[in-house]
């Protein structure tokens, strides 16, 4: 079995005028969010993130192709909202929802075309601390309360009921 995580799709390009060499670009690829001043997709909360759907599928099927289609869990996939928004405000999630389905119709197609996908995780349960943004980003489809702990469901928890049920 394989782990796969995916939030989100870059393009690549020829790292030009290369001045110090270290760990970070010793590929010399430069990953970029546009092409011809189109971005690759919606911009999510985060700079690094953009709702790149095809690229989800595209990954699931270069796993399923170049290693023999193994047994695939998606591990993590997900979009965040700031961190700074408060009650009630921060449980309107429309935008994480239509990322979802976007997304989760991509793997759909590729378990159409043959991918052997057996689980998904969405990233997150809980609006949680994050490794690079701390806080100040909120992937969660359940909003934690920082002072109380008191967990609030958002639209998206709903969502994803109706989606598990066949409802959706």
């Amino acid at each position: 079995i394989v782990g796969v995580n995916h939030y989100t799709t870059y393009y690549a390009k020829n790292h030009e005028n290369l001045t110090h060499m270290s760990y970070a670009n010793d590929w010399q690829v430069q990953l970029v969010y546009e092409r011809n001043g189109i971005p690759i997709g919606k911009q999510g909360y985060s700079k690094w993130l953009y709702v790149v759907p095809w690229g989800f599928y595209k990954a699931v099927m270069h796993v399923k192709d170049k290693y023999r289609n193994p047994l695939m869990i998606i591990g993590e996939n997900g979009i965040d909202q700031s961190g700074s928004d408060t009650l009630p405000h921060a449980l309107y999630d429309k935008f994480r929802i239509d990322y979802f389905d976007q997304y989760l119709h991509e793997l759909k197609r590729a378990t159409d075309d043959g991918a052997r996908v057996t689980g998904y995780f969405a990233w997150s349960l809980l609006d949680n601390f994050e490794w690079r943004m701390g806080f100040t980003s909120k992937f969660g489809i359940v909003y934690v309360d920082r002072k109380t702990f008191t967990r609030y469901p958002k639209d998206s928890t709903r969502w994803f009921r109706k989606v598990i049920k066949n409802e959706e």
